[in-house]
């Protein structure tokens, strides 16, 4: 693929210049627009590699863009980038578009050539394969730290903290009220990633997606399983290992509801652990090397 203009939506010119110095810093060419409206029509007069959008605009904001964009049917999966401030007022309608990504104001410098180098990556032939297992792994516990705390900002509507956390679970074994087991393949590289919620935040996660139904275990877990799925998926949207995210392996679900459980995970080398925490409870996120 040649293609290298991206079309950034947002009414901020400080912004529009602040990619417009970083695109051309990796040799990618903004093309602008200052809303919705505007930005709906230059997205129908080109192709672009990527499309990033604010939220609150005038005249057409970047849900209503998005939404106008998709009903045309070659680009219902197009994987549209939403930069904003406002993801509270916007979380609802946020929650029921698919295959986003999303970045929150403010943006480090560092953390937009990231993306652009990646999405370059992503279009440009290269293999995913031949990536050291170390960039790998510094990609999967940045990713992680980001999404999984905008995730839970979104659902709990309260704002987590992430602390990094060196020492693995104690002897092998995780303590935990919900577990999630996910097996990810990146490249040649075989991952296992455990998502390990106390009983709190995954009722409240249950709450604020399924409100009004009764807080059983099972529905708690349909609950976790829709928080996960969306998260590991975000992991691997616009990053060089797109492509592997269909050979990813089947995630696992265990609940015990308010009885702690010890869950066996399986031989590896941990890397590192996260915890994420809010008023509701914490998550804690468990990364390990599968020997």
């Amino acid at each position: 693929m040649d293609i290298k203009d991206i079309l950034i939506i947002d009414d901020d010119p400080a912004i529009i210049i602040l990619f417009e110095l970083i695109a051309k810093k990796v040799g990618l060419k903004v093309v602008a627009a200052k809303d919705g409206a505007e930005g709906l029509k230059k997205f129908n007069q080109q192709n672009f590699l990527m499309v990033l959008t604010d939220l609150k605009m005038p005249k057409m904001d970047g849900i209503e863009f998005i939404t106008k964009a998709r009903e045309i049917p070659k680009f219902q999966n197009f994987p549209f980038i939403i930069v904003s401030g406002n993801l509270q007022e916007f979380s609802a309608d946020v929650a029921l578009l698919k295959n986003l990504t999303i970045l929150e104001k403010p943006i480090k410098r560092n953390d937009i050539e990231e993306l652009f180098k990646n999405t370059l990556k992503l279009y440009s032939g290269e293999e995913a394969r031949s990536t050291p297992f170390e960039e790998i792994e510094k990609f999967l516990t940045t990713k992680l730290q980001k999404t999984s705390k905008l995730m839970l900002e979104i659902i709990t509507k309260d704002k987590p903290t992430v602390q990094i956390m060196s020492s693995p679970p104690v002897e092998g074994y995780i303590s935990s009220n919900f577990l999630i087991s996910c097996p990810l393949n990146m490249g040649r590289h075989k991952i296992s990633v455990y998502f390990n919620f106390d009983f709190e935040l995954a009722e409240a996660i249950k709450g604020a997606i399924a409100a009004g139904t009764e807080d059983s275990r099972d529905a708690i877990l349909d609950a976790l399983k829709k928080i996960v799925n969306s998260l590991v998926k975000k992991l691997f949207e616009n990053s060089p290992y797109a492509d592997d995210y269909e050979k990813t392996r089947s995630l696992s679900f265990y609940g015990s509801g308010k009885q702690d459980m010890i869950f066996g995970i399986e031989k590896g080398e941990h890397l590192s652990s996260l915890q994420v925490k809010n008023k509701h409870g914490q998550l804690f996120v468990h990364l390990f090397k599968d020997l």
